[in-house]
């Protein structure tokens, strides 16, 4: 579905693996590190997903493609900052979130394996981060260890 391994110019791949219950999920994440801003952009997302026997295809696939961007909201934006035990945002305007034009191509494939549905929760999310954060380290070599993925994090990666 990716075409895993062979990424446009510039960018890279990464895989990673989740599951819920007896749900399997693997994702795919298309990225490229900006090297002015060290930014990281996610370009596409694949995830294939086993939930046994699909009860509502559409809503799973809809819930998938939602996870994912919670994910990678989580992995690439947001951060509460806390100074003398008092968090520092409290608005969308000082808390940064993943935007529409943020959001990267996602494609969402649904495998069942016929065994019996089990839920599959939120198993777009926990695929995202490691996906970008192997990625990143098939393109630069470096390791992403901390989350978010912040351009002062990246630099800070890159640097070692």
């Amino acid at each position: 579905m990716s075409n895993y391994g062979k990424p446009e110019e510039g960018r890279a791949h990464g895989l990673s693996f989740a599951g819920y219950k007896t749900t399997l999920g693997a994702g795919v994440a298309e990225v490229s590190v900006d090297q002015d801003t060290d930014e990281v952009r996610v370009h596409r997302f694949w995830a294939a997903v086993d939930p046994g026997f699909a009860i509502q295809p559409k809503n799973l696939e809809a819930q998938v493609e939602g996870g994912i961007i919670f994910g990678l909201s989580g992995a690439l934006k947001e951060r509460v900052e806390i100074v003398s035990g008092e968090v520092q945002q409290n608005n969308f305007y000082d808390y940064n979130i993943m935007r529409i034009n943020d959001v990267p191509e996602i494609r969402v494939q649904i495998i069942e394996s016929g065994a019996a549905p089990s839920g599959t929760g939120e198993i777009g999310v926990p695929m995202t981060g490691a996906a970008v954060a192997n990625a990143v380290w098939s393109l630069t070599g470096k390791r992403l260890r901390h989350m978010p993925f912040t351009p002062d994090r990246v630099k800070q990666a890159l640097s070692q």
